[in-house]
């Protein structure tokens, strides 16, 4: 997480870049400094121009969120379970279960629907809390680290690889992108979500952006950045969408976050989440049309096994 990056380089292509943003952590207001991005001339990935040498502190103090109990928010909240079963069945379009990686597991929910629908998974997670709940309480093998290349030496093959809203926070997402191409098995799929360059919130808002969450997300790409990268890899696209249950809660914490003064402030008033969620309904038509909402997902197959269920 340490890593430093090149400040005149894109991390996803090399390419050169120029200033086009600077934004404050309006999400958790640990800081208010102001952080510059810059963008790529060459394939437009949006990346941040010095990573902060502290950048751990900056996920402290809850950002995994766990109740009095000691359980994480999304146990008991239907939504987000149907939001993970969600993801496992789009996952299940392409392959079907065996030894599975989740990369950047959080708190496990994806990790636990996985394994309920039938996917031997381990799960990399850099929170020793969080590796503790997971082995713990879901069953689920965990690996505690923050250096998921290395993470993924130790480990054997997978048919499925996952990182869900991970790249974002890598300072070398394409060498970690390598490294889980290298154990994915023949015929395997590696599924990719990240903030969506493309999506209308971002044209509207920028800086603003709830998902542009400075200075945690280090690279914002767009999709078809992704894909081309990962085509030199010798991976194709089998399919992307922004219209997933994922990428609605998406939708709607951004449009809340862009209505509220300081987001970092508690849970937003009931007017501001009835507002935000009639701007959802608004935006809705839009963002469902041409992959213009806020998270997008993509999931790659190799070119020979293109289309074809394991």
């Amino acid at each position: 997480m340490t890593k430093a990056m090149d400040s005149s380089l894109c991390p996803l292509c090399a390419g050169a870049s120029r200033p086009a943003l600077r934004a404050r952590d309006r999400n958790r207001a640990i800081t208010d400094e102001r952080f510059l991005y810059e963008r790529c001339g060459d394939c437009g990935t949006l990346f941040l121009a010095d990573v902060p040498a502290d950048l751990p502190r900056y996920y402290g103090g809850g950002y995994y969120p766990f109740d009095h109990e000691g359980r994480p928010l999304w146990r008991g909240n239907q939504l987000r379970e149907l939001a993970e079963s969600d993801r496992v069945g789009r996952l299940r379009e392409h392959v079907r279960p065996g030894r599975l990686i989740d990369v950047g597991a959080g708190t496990g929910g994806f990790s636990a629907a996985a394994r309920a629908a039938g996917f031997e998974v381990t799960a990399v997670e850099m929170d020793a809390r969080c590796c503790a709940y997971i082995e713990a309480e879901l069953g689920v093998a965990a690996m505690h680290s923050d250096d998921p290349i290395r993470a993924l030496a130790e480990l054997p093959s997978a048919r499925a690889i996952t990182f869900w809203h991970v790249l974002e926070h890598l300072p070398d997402p394409l060498a970690v992108l390598r490294a889980a191409i290298e154990k994915l098995d023949a015929g395997g799929v590696l599924a990719v979500a990240v903030p969506n360059m493309r999506s209308l919130q971002f044209r509207l808002l920028r800086a603003r952006w709830a998902h542009l969450d400075a200075p945690r997300h280090l690279m914002l790409a767009p999709p078809e950045a992704i894909a081309e990268q990962m085509q030199e890899l010798g991976m194709s696209c089998l399919t992307r969408f922004t219209d997933d249950l994922d990428g609605r809660e998406c939708d709607l914490f951004g449009w809340l976050g862009a209505l509220r003064l300081r987001p970092a402030n508690g849970p937003a008033p009931e007017r501001v989440q009835m507002a935000a969620f009639a701007l959802r309904r608004l935006a809705a038509p839009i963002e469902r049309r041409g992959l213009r909402g806020t998270a997008i997902t993509l999931l790659f197959g190799t070119y020979l096994d293109r289309g074809a269920h394991l």
